[in-house]
């Protein structure tokens, strides 16, 4: 049980382990899929260095729909998910965030910055500059691994980025999905003392935060 209020609503959705009380928290990766589902499991997992979820994150896949009422939340928030997903489904995701926000709801959120790892590369002298690149974007793979851990991966990790963005194209997918008021945030500028509870620093970091609001 969280305990936010019955009148406000704060959502997280693939909140890995950062799921404070006062957020409803989801997420959809197969390890916590096959915990939440098959209860017996989660000790063997976690032995293997699958993550132990806190007891109060919910199932939920936000591209296919969280269990939510439309115009029921009044913020949502998530931290490198959206690079994770394929371009039709970030749209889906975007469409559905806006379906669940109350009017004047707040979407926050921080991913990569692709422009920025662009420009650390192009201006770099090293000659290890595009392998950095790759290492830094998640789009390069060092190793595929012994064949167990590669299975591993496929099946419970979605550490691959599938779409990486810069300020002006996700800006233009928010306006497309109807967002308004869209702008780069930085960590810690917003007054609402919910934003703090799920916003940490090392991930904000040289990364792009995005701020917009339901029309």
């Amino acid at each position: 049980m969280n305990d936010t209020s019955s009148s406000f609503l704060y959502v997280q959705f693939g909140c890995g382990l950062c799921a404070p009380t006062s957020f409803r928290n989801f997420d959809a990766g197969p390890a916590f899929w096959l915990q939440s589902r098959l209860p017996f499991l989660r000790q063997s997992l976690v032995r293997r260095g699958f993550p132990d979820y806190p007891r109060n994150v919910e199932y939920g896949d936000v591209i296919g729909g969280l269990p939510l009422r439309e115009k029921s939340v009044d913020a949502v928030y998530c931290s490198h998910v959206l690079e994770h997903l394929a371009l039709d489904d970030l749209r889906k995701t975007l469409r559905n965030v806006y379906l669940y926000l109350k009017p004047g709801g707040i979407f926050r959120f921080v991913l990569p910055d692709l422009e920025g790892l662009a420009r650390r590369y192009l201006e770099s002298s090293d000659a290890g500059a595009a392998s950095q690149f790759m290492r830094a974007s998640y789009l390069g793979v060092d190793s595929q691994g012994a064949r167990f851990e590669k299975l591993s991966r496929s099946l419970f990790g979605r550490s691959a980025h599938l779409w990486m963005w810069d300020h002006k194209n996700i800006e233009l997918e928010l306006k497309e999905a109807g967002f308004t008021e869209i702008r780069r945030a930085v960590i810690g500028d917003n007054p609402d003392p919910h934003f703090a509870k799920v916003e940490d620093e090392g991930r904000w970091k040289d990364c792009l935060g995005m701020q917009c609001r339901k029309g």
